[in-house]
């Protein structure tokens, strides 16, 4: 199993733009899976055409330490 960026958790979830292989919304806004159920449960979430939601710890280490810095940056 490879070894995740700090700030990057399997527990947490992130819009991604498919059109445009980036996130779909600031690089720093995760949302918890425990969020993204309520958000669905209730129709908080509008995912567009083109995006879906994905774990963090499955994309590419690219994308994880660009990631993981904007978080440390924010908090």
């Amino acid at each position: 199993m490879r070894k995740l960026e700090p700030n990057i958790s399997r527990q947490d979830f992130i819009i991604w733009d498919t059109i445009n292989n980036k996130p779909a919304e600031d690089y720093d806004t995760i949302y918890h899976y425990t969020t993204i159920v309520e958000l669905i449960n209730t129709g908080g979430i509008n995912i567009l055409k083109g995006q879906e939601i994905v774990c963090l710890a499955e994309l590419r280490p690219l994308w994880q330490k660009i990631i993981s810095k904007a978080i440390e940056q924010n908090k």
